[in-house]
């Protein structure tokens, strides 16, 4: 009888435990792995919040116009072994410095992607999620 108890207890707290898991989005609902788009602009904010941080940078358009593009970047854990800290993203930010943003596009067309690569303007790649810090 005891058993039965301690065993009911424990599929509760595994059940329990896999919410969050449940909860997290699907790469492929949200985005289109075929669609790839490269971006280049002014690092204008990042939000750097779990489970996913965004980057946000200042586009200009062929007509002179300026669009945010949001890149959803992977959690803080995985930028910060990726060589990423919050002094070097509010650093960026604060020079409004010039990046170049790739990722899928959302699905939904609005101005988002998941980014995979973010480059500075001479070409240091500062996140490429290859488990390599990023380039001095």
């Amino acid at each position: 009888m005891r058993s039965k108890a301690i065993l009911g207890i424990a599929v509760i707290l595994a059940l329990v435990a896999a919410i969050p898991v449940l909860a997290h989005h699907s790469f492929s609902a949200e985005y289109d792995n075929t669609k790839v788009l490269v971006l280049k602009g002014k690092m204008v904010g990042f939000e750097w919040v779990n489970p996913h941080s965004w980057i946000h940078v200042e586009v200009t358009n062929p007509d002179g116009t300026k669009t945010i593009w949001k890149g959803e970047t992977p959690p803080v854990n995985v930028l910060y072994r990726n060589g990423w800290t919050k002094p070097m993203v509010e650093a960026m930010v604060a020079k409004g410095e010039i990046v170049t943003l790739r990722g899928q596009a959302a699905k939904d067309g609005s101005n988002h992607v998941f980014a995979n690569g973010v480059t500075r303007d001479d070409g240091k790649t500062v996140l490429g999620l290859s488990g390599a810090p990023p380039e001095d």
